[in-house]
């Protein structure tokens, strides 16, 4: 039976390593999908709530000059309650309306060379605790008035990623025990005349080692001094207990199984 297990836990460690390999990239796959919903999402958001302010940007006036501007953010930033904050600001980064009650002075300089690096399309920045995503405001000249910038928290998106983490492993888990009773019947049935063939040449080699060991014993026997003859019965009789207690052993491992 030992053919049997080594065979049987090698086809359950590989079932082991594949499933978890699927796991990981499924979970790691639903992160980058459910992050480009995400942005998708903040990208319409950020769309609506820069009209006002692109209006203001055409006839020529500054984007500080827009009235209720705090209201107007305050009422899209509602609309998701992942949503940090939203903030406007002009062509050199610097904030002008926030729906924070203290807003930073101006973009992070990694936040303002994504948003170069865009040339007035949506943008989009990662960051350790969310992610940022970003949209120009065409002055009246065709330059740059600024933008609108939204803050987003992945703390959802990390709860709803474990979720599905979790989902996915337990149902891997079960498909994995289930594969294992399967594998271990198939296993039994389409290696039984191995397993016999390999039980039988054991039995064999075991006999034949016992035959020759008693063999050799009875010739060591004859002829031998009376204290050689008695080790020489202490060390047959002490082989055959070994014999005895190793069938003993084989035995209670069968009927464990």
């Amino acid at each position: 039976m030992a053919f049997f297990w080594r065979i049987w836990i090698a086809v359950i460690a590989v079932n082991l390593i594949v499933l978890s390999i699927f796991v990981v990239l499924a979970t790691v796959q639903f992160g980058n999908i459910n992050a480009g919903l995400a942005a998708d999402r903040l990208n319409v958001l950020a769309n609506r709530t820069v009209a006002p302010f692109k209006a203001v940007a055409e006839i020529g006036l500054s984007l500080s000059t827009v009235r209720n501007a705090r209201a107007l953010l305050e009422r899209s930033r509602q609309s998701d309650d992942a949503i940090v904050s939203i903030d406007v600001f002009d062509a050199d980064g610097r904030i002008l309306h926030s729906t924070m009650d203290t807003p930073a002075a101006g973009l992070l300089p990694e936040v303002q060379a994504t948003r170069r690096a865009s040339q007035g399309r949506p943008w989009h920045h990662e960051t350790a605790t969310g992610f940022l995503s970003g949209v120009e405001i065409a002055s009246r000249s065709g330059g740059s008035a600024g933008g609108i910038m939204i803050t987003y928290s992945n703390a959802s998106n990390v709860a709803r990623i474990r979720g599905v983490g979790a989902e996915l492993g337990m149902g891997a888990l079960m498909i994995f025990l289930v594969g294992s009773v399967l594998s271990a019947g198939i296993l039994g049935l389409g290696l039984r005349p191995q397993i016999a063939m390999f039980e039988t040449l054991e039995k064999t080699i075991s006999d034949f080692e016992r035959i020759t060991w008693r063999s050799r014993g009875h010739d060591l026997l004859d002829g031998q001094k009376p204290a050689e003859n008695e080790l020489m019965q202490l060390l047959v009789g002490a082989e055959q207990n070994y014999r005895t207690a190793g069938d003993a052993l084989d035995q209670a491992k069968e009927g464990a199984h």
